[in-house]
């Protein structure tokens, strides 16, 4: 090997692996995902049918990646890309489903028209303190 190969040789495999290397950290730079918001509230409701209507509200919210109501605790668990939706636009949807939730109230007339089983006991201290889903703030 003569020696302008062998002064060469480093300097072109140095170039390959730098090259390589920064091609490796921009494909996980690209396939990065942010990581969702995450939020858990009071939702009101009875039965399973009650959980199916509240955790499909919530789907109908664009950039919601989850959602899981808990009969037992009254509430829903909810992971959303916070650059497309937020708390309050869940809340929202849900409580136009029918469901009262922890900052937001269905309108009676809904509430009065779920399916028997679904229709809750309303919590006094949220009709006192919240609006209805379709207030302004």
């Amino acid at each position: 090997m003569n020696i302008i190969a062998r002064s060469f040789l480093p300097v072109f495999i140095g170039l390959i692996i730098s090259v390589g290397l920064s091609s490796f950290l921009m494909a996980q730079e690209a396939v990065k995902v942010e990581n969702p918001g995450e939020a858990t509230f009071t939702v009101l409701g009875n039965c399973g049918m009650c959980k199916d209507r509240i955790e499909r509200a919530a789907y109908t919210v664009r950039g919601v990646r989850s959602a899981s109501w808990d009969q037992e605790k009254q509430t829903l668990e909810v992971r959303f890309r916070p650059e497309r939706t937020s708390q309050e636009q869940i809340e929202r949807a849900v409580a136009k489903a029918g469901h009262d939730t922890q900052n937001f109230l269905t309108h009676d007339d809904i509430h009065a028209n779920l399916h028997h089983c679904c229709i809750y006991k309303r919590d006094p201290e949220l009709l006192e303190k919240n609006k209805k889903f379709d207030e302004k703030k």
